[in-house]
Formats: structure tokens, C-alpha cells, sequence
């Protein structure tokens, strides 16, 4: 295969969070509708640095293109410091799954002590209780030692992490991937969490449709209603994205939902809608500060 005549489709923007993913799904749109050929180069060459949110995106994209194109060939960032740090936090082995690298891909190490939690598939209900599992050992402390984080508040972590994953494995009739990491918000003078979580399923919008009639609603619309309490999708066992949007707020956090040709931030009582180009499933990215209590 001449990979030197493949189409590229390039990543553009060094940082890839949230915001910044919407400018890369409408290239994606555009790139998947114009090409017929079966390889294709996904060019991850200018990234500088990749939140949860981004690194989730990334294997989804690859996912997405993997049933289109039957040669996918994948070229890494060309700092250095990110291809190690997106081998550690297994992100280069996820995108193994769907392509070849065109230089061999630095040692995946155990992840280092700033990390929460590797990108980790969610496939079944194990999968679930293993990511719980860790939680509850190694990141627990650093929610307690750095984020200031009581029991009470490590409990609301988990619980969030907890109902994304079960959405994913409830409503969205595929499987989907979990992140989550910790930085520094130096303007703020605060540490802060990021958990990424996402999927290729139904989305939303048509979770919703099997319990509530959505025709006249936008996908933005959709978003916005899951995250209120007389919208549950099921009620059975709990209410869903409406428990993490509380407890983001909780928290002074915020929360990015992506869903369909939409993408709804919610801070706080603010929700902004913008639109992004059609993609397959829910993403969401939610941040979580470091509490103010001992400080």
C-alpha cells in the first residue's frame, strides 16, 4: 500500500478538549463524505496536549473511521512528551485496535502519579466495577491529599463516574470509553478534575425517543432535557445525567454534553448551546474543582 498518496486527515489545534473538538468533528464530517478510498492517514502530529474528553474523541474517531476504511494509518504527535504521555494513559493502545502506527509506539509504563484514571473501555457491567475498583484505591487519595476532597465528596466522584458508565452500557446500545485526570488551574489558583466518557451509540436524542416523543425537539433540546429530573430515561435505576449535573454543581464544576449536532455546556444555572457537525453517540466531559474546605 503507497501510503505517501492516502488521504490525511489531520487533527488540527494542539489542544484538543471539549470546545476545541467541535472545529475537528466538522473537518471529520467533511473528510469522511469526501472520500472513497479504502486507507486513509489519521494525522495526530500537531497535538500538544489531550484532556479526557480529547483522548476519548480520538478513539471514537478512529472507531468511526475503522467502519468506513479498511487501512487506517495513524501518525503520532511529534512531541516527544505526548506520544509518552497518551502511551501511559493507554490511549495509543485503544487506537491500536483500529490502526497502525507508522513509527513504533513508545512502551506503555504504569501511569504516573498524576494520573486518575487510563482510558479504559466499557464493554460490560465488569468493566464498571473495575473502574470502581480503582477509583477506590489509587484515586480516592489523591482526591483526598490534593483536590480536598472529604468522603462525602470522593462518594459524589464515583457516583459520577459510576452513572456514566452505566449510561453508556444502558441507553446508548454500544460501548464507549472512560478517562478521567487532574490539573492545575493556575489563574484560579485551584487543582481541578476532568472525566471524559463517550460512545457510537444512539445518542441522546433517541435514547429519549423510547419514552418520550422528541420529534419537535433539537438535539440541543435533548441534551438539555436529560439533565432534568422529570426527563429520567429510566427511572428504575436512577436519574442519570440530572445526579451528575447536580453534582457538578456541587462541586463549582461544569459539564459538556455532546450529542447529535450539538454541544450544551452547563455551569452553574448558565447552559450554552453550540452547534458541531453530526457524530454518532454522547460525550461528555465534566469538570470537578478542588474543594475550599482546609484550605
Amino acid at each position: 500500500m503507497d501510503r505517501d498518496r492516502s488521504p490525511v486527515f489531520k487533527v488540527t489545534g494542539e489542544n484538543l478538549s471539549a470546545i476545541s473538538c467541535d472545529a475537528v468533528l466538522r473537518q471529520f464530517a467533511q473528510f469522511v463524505e469526501e472520500r472513497r478510498q479504502d486507507n486513509i492517514v489519521l494525522d495526530l502530529s500537531g497535538l500538544t496536549f489531550v484532556d479526557p474528553y480529547g483522548m476519548g474523541m480520538l478513539c471514537l474517531i478512529a472507531r468511526h473511521l475503522s467502519r468506513t476504511f479498511w487501512d487506517i494509518s495513524c501518525r503520532m504527535p511529534g512531541v516527544e512528551a505526548v506520544r509518552t504521555y497518551l502511551a501511559r494513559m493507554n490511549v495509543l493502545a485503544a487506537l491500536g485496535q483500529f490502526a497502525s502506527f507508522e513509527e513504533e509506539a513508545p512502551p506503555r509504563h504504569a501511569a504516573s502519579n498524576e494520573g486518575l484514571l487510563e482510558m479504559t473501555p466499557i464493554t460490560r457491567q465488569d468493566d464498571v466495577e473495575s473502574v470502581l475498583r480503582l477509583i477506590g484505591h489509587r484515586v480516592s487519595a489523591i482526591l483526598a491529599e490534593e483536590l480536598n476532597y472529604k468522603d462525602r465528596e470522593i462518594a459524589g466522584f464515583k457516583n459520577v463516574v459510576a452513572e456514566l458508565c452505566h449510561n453508556v452500557l444502558d441507553h446508548s446500545f454500544d460501548w464507549g470509553y472512560v478517562a478521567a485526570q487532574r490539573y492545575m488551574d493556575h489563574r484560579r489558583g485551584k487543582k481541578f478534575a476532568i472525566i471524559g466518557v463517550g460512545d457510537l451509540g444512539i445518542g441522546i436524542r433517541g435514547s429519549l425517543a423510547m419514552r418520550y416523543d422528541v420529534s419537535a425537539w433539537t438535539h440541543a433540546t435533548a441534551i438539555v432535557n436529560a439533565v432534568r429530573k422529570q426527563f429520567s430515561r429510566d427511572p428504575t435505576r436512577g436519574l442519570g445525567l440530572y445526579v451528575v449535573n447536580r453534582i457538578c454543581h456541587d462541586y463549582g464544576g461544569g459539564l459538556h454534553i455532546r450529542s447529535g449536532d450539538a454541544r450544551v455546556y452547563i455551569r452553574g444555572r448558565s447552559v450554552y448551546r453550540n452547534e458541531t457537525a453530526p457524530f454518532p453517540g454522547t460525550q461528555l466531559s465534566i469538570t470537578l474543582y478542588q474543594s475550599d474546605a482546609g484550605r
